[in-house]
């Protein structure tokens, strides 16, 4: 035999082995198609039919378009309803959107509103601290012029008690004028009857008055710078005198408004009279 032939030979068994494991490996699958697509008896472990199954699985398929047919109409239904929510919802919104649209015009109107009466209020505020302050200062004021018209009403009742006393004292004033009154007619008519005056008792008394030698002649005479005008008049005696000096006395002879004569009184010379010499009618 041949290289080729044994090559063939070798290949034949091989190949014939090959198809036999084929042959079993197609035994041990073989199935009964028909039982294993119409079998109904599920006893023993078998397995149902494929018809079955697919007859189960249409069923299965029919309820479930059933219900998906029904959830359908209910979705529609829901959609529906849904929509008819949502318009109403929208109309909502629309109406919600206006009113909160009216309630920001309130509420800015109400906030402008709100910053007024909040100025107004500091103004009025700062109106009642002044008004307070004017009020303090007027309290303050009343109190001084209470103390004043107390005081006022203390110096009325004195001045009354006083005006009582003054009148009770005019009064008796009165009496004792009416008296003096009487007394004083009484004493004119004594010295009318007499030819005296009322000024014979004191018109020799000379007023309290100063002058100054003007001019002294021979003849022990002396002219001083006042007359009449000042009070002097025939009869009044004066004193002359120079610094701390005493000179003498003279008696006045002679008037005139502004001028006056005096005779020196020898008993009395101290010392020479002269021109600028003081005369006064009393020392101090």
């Amino acid at each position: 035999m041949t290289l080729v032939g044994k090559i063939f030979t070798v290949l034949i068994f091989v190949m014939s082995i090959v198809f036999m494991s084929f042959a079993v490996m197609v035994f041990a699958t073989h199935k009964n198609w028909k039982e294993y697509a119409d079998n109904t008896d599920t006893s023993g472990g078998k397995v149902l039919g494929l018809k079955q199954k697919l007859e189960n699985l249409e069923a299965v398929k029919k309820q479930a378009d059933e219900q998906l047919a029904k959830l359908k109409d209910d979705l529609a239904n829901e959609q529906a309803a849904r929509k008819q929510a949502l318009a109403a919802l929208q109309s909502q919104l629309t109406q919600a959107l206006s009113k909160l649209a009216t309630q920001q015009a309130e509420y800015d109107r109400l906030l402008a509103d709100n910053t007024t009466a909040t100025q107004t209020a500091k103004d009025a505020q700062g109106r009642l601290t002044a008004l307070e302050a004017e009020n303090l200062a007027r309290r303050e004021e009343l109190r001084t012029i209470q103390k004043d018209l107390d005081s006022k009403f203390a110096e009325v009742v004195t001045l009354t008690d006083q005006l009582n006393q003054a009148e009770s004292l005019k009064a008796l004033l009165d009496e004792r004028n009416k008296e003096a009154a009487f007394q004083m007619a009484q004493m004119k008519m004594v010295m009318d009857r007499h030819g005296l005056t009322v000024d014979s008792l004191v018109s020799h008394i000379p007023p309290k008055v100063d002058a100054v030698v003007l001019e002294v002649s021979e003849k022990d005479l002396v002219e001083i710078s006042i007359g009449s005008d000042d009070g002097i008049k025939v009869g009044h005696s004066m004193e002359v005198y120079r610094g701390n000096t005493y000179l003498g006395r003279i008696i006045i002879r002679r008037v005139t408004g502004d001028r006056a004569v005096g005779q020196l009184v020898k008993e009395l010379q101290r010392g020479q009279i002269k021109k600028g010499d003081r005369v006064t009618t009393k020392f101090s």
